[in-house]
C-alpha cells in the first residue's frame, strides 16, 4: 500500500511565497518555518490547493513536463514541517507528525506602522548626518578615539567595572531591538534570545520570517544593530569633542567611562565582521550572493574536501546546488577555515592562559577569605562571577551545540 494513495486530498496551511532564483522561498508565519523549492514543486502544490488529488497533480504535471514527479518525497517534506493534512476517501491511516509549535514573537505591542516610522527615510537620513558630523570630529580632533585604555580604571575598579557592564547589557539589548523593530517594518515578527558564536555567549534575535520577503527588504533588519552602534558611537564621539572644545564640562571619570563605552560599541562592530561566523554581516554577505544556505553549505563542502584528502567514501553530494552559489560557497570556505583556525588560535594561546592566571589570582584573594581583606574578598568574588560566568554560559552553550549537531 502506498503511503500516500492515488485518490488523497491534500490540505495546505495558508503560507507565504517569495521568489528566489530560479526557486521559491515558501513560508508559514505562524511557525516561522520556512523552505526553498523549486518552482515545478510550487506547481504541484498549487495543484494540490486547488482540489487535484494527488494522482490528478501527478498526471497534470506529467502532461506538461512528460516526467512522472516525486510528489511522494515532496510531501514527506512538507508533511514533516506541517505544511499539508493528507485526507483519503478510504479513511487510510496515514502517518502523522508532531506538529510544529507556534512562534512566540517578541514586542508584539509595536505596531508595523511605528516600526516604519522609527526607521523611515528621514530618521536614516538623521543618522547619517550623525555619523558624518562624528568622522569629521575625529578628522579634525583624532585624540577624541578611545584607546585600550579607556578600560584601565585606577579608581573604584569593581564599581566602574559594574557600571560598564550593565551598559553593555543595555546597549546589547538595544541593538537587538533595532534588529526587531526594523524587521516589524517590513512585516517580519521576531524573538529575542540567548545563544552562541562558538564559544561566545550573544544575544540574538531570530529573524526567521525574513526570507518571506523580497531580498532588497532584508538588508535594513539585518543592518538595523550595527547601525544604531555607530550612531550611538557617533553620539558619544560628538560629546568628548565638545568636551575637547570646551564647550562642556565633563567629569574626568565620566569620560573615561564614556570613552570605554565607545571602545566597547567599535569592538563589537569589529565583531560584526567576524562573519565566519553568524554576525549580521553575514547574513548581509549571504543574501547579497542568494546563499540561504552559506554557512551549513560551506561546512559540507570543508567536509567534502578532508574526506577526499584522506580518501574516505561517500562524501556528500552538492551537485545540487548552482554553479554561482558553488563559487561563493569556495571562496567563502577560506574565509571560514581562516577565520575558525584565527579563533581557536586565540582561545588556547590568549583566552586560556588568561582566564588560568585570572583564576590563579582570583582563588588565591577567595582563599584567604573575607575576614582577611573584605574590599579584596568582595571585589574577587565579583570579577569571577562577571568573567568566569559569562564565559561559562557560552562554553556550555557551545558544547550543547556541538552534542545537539552530533546527535542529528
Amino acid at each position: 500500500m502506498t503511503r500516500y494513495p492515488a485518490d488523497a486530498l491534500v490540505s495546505i496551511y495558508p503560507f507565504t511565497r517569495q521568489p528566489e532564483g530560479d526557486e521559491f522561498i515558501i513560508g508559514r508565519v505562524d511557525t516561522n518555518i520556512f523552505l526553498a523549492l523549486p518552482s515545478d514543486a510550487i506547481e504541484l502544490l498549487d495543484y494540490l490547493a486547488a482540489g487535484k488529488t494527488i494522482g490528478q497533480a501527478q498526471s497534470l504535471y506529467q502532461k506538461k513536463y512528460n516526467e512522472l514527479p516525486d510528489i511522494e518525497g515532496l510531501l514527506e517534506v512538507l508533511e514533516a514541517n506541517d505544511f499539508v493534512n493528507i485526507q483519503s476517501s478510504k479513511q487510510i491511516i496515514l502517518p502523522t507528525y508532531t506538529k510544529q509549535p507556534k512562534q512566540k514573537n517578541h514586542f508584539t505591542w509595536i505596531s508595523q506602522s511605528s516600526a516604519k516610522q522609527l526607521f523611515s527615510n528621514k530618521v536614516l537620513i538623521g543618522c547619517a548626518l550623525v555619523i558624518l558630523l562624528a568622522l569629521a570630529a575625529v578628522i579634525l580632533k583624532p585624540a577624541i578615539m578611545p584607546g585600550y585604555q579607556a578600560f584601565v580604571f585606577t579608581k573604584n575598579v569593581t564599581l566602574m567595572t559594574l557600571i560598564l557592564t550593565g551598559i553593555n547589557v543595555i546597549a546589547v539589548f538595544l541593538h537587538e531591538m533595532a534588529h526587531l523593530i526594523a524587521a516589524k517594518a517590513v512585516g517580519v515578527s521576531c524573538q529575542l534570545r540567548l545563544s552562541n558564536r562558538l564559544w561566545i555567549l550573544v544575544a540574538e534575535t531570530d529573524m526567521t520570517g525574513i526570507w518571506g520577503v523580497p531580498r532588497n527588504q532584508r538588508y535594513l533588519p539585518f543592518l538595523a544593530g550595527p547601525l544604531l552602534d555607530v550612531v550611538l558611537t557617533s553620539v558619544l564621539l560628538l560629546i568628548l569633542f565638545a568636551q575637547q572644545e570646551k564647550w562642556v564640562i565633563i567629569s574626568p571619570i565620566a569620560s573615561q567611562l564614556m570613552q570605554a563605552i565607545a571602545l566597547s560599541y567599535l569592538l563589537g562592530l569589529l565583531w560584526q565582521c567576524y562573519f565566519f561566523v553568524r554576525t549580521d554581516f553575514y547574513y548581509v554577505i549571504a543574501n547579497f550572493f542568494r546563499c540561504r544556505s552559506l554557512m551549513k553549505d560551506t561546512k559540507i563542502f570543508v567536509q567534502n574536501q578532508i574526506f577526499r584528502l584522506l580518501r574516505f567514501s561517500h562524501p556528500t553530494d552538492q551537485s545540487s546546488i548552482p554553479r554561482g552559489e558553488m563559487r561563493v560557497i569556495r571562496c567563502y570556505a577560506v574565509v571560514y577555515i581562516l577565520g575558525h583556525i584565527a579563533a581557536f588560535s586565540s582561545l588556547f594561546f590568549i583566552g586560556i592562559p588568561t582566564m588560568w592566571n585570572y583564576a590563579s589570582l582570583l582563588l588565591g584573594t577567595l582563599s584567604a577569605g573575607y575576614q582577611s581583606n573584605p574590599y579584596a574578598f568582595t571585589d574577587a568574588l565579583v570579577m569571577g562571577l562577571l568573567v568566569f560566568g559569562i564565559q561559562g554560559i557560552g562554553i556550555f552553550l557551545w558544547i550543547n551545540s556541538l552534542r545537539l549537531t552530533k546527535r542529528r
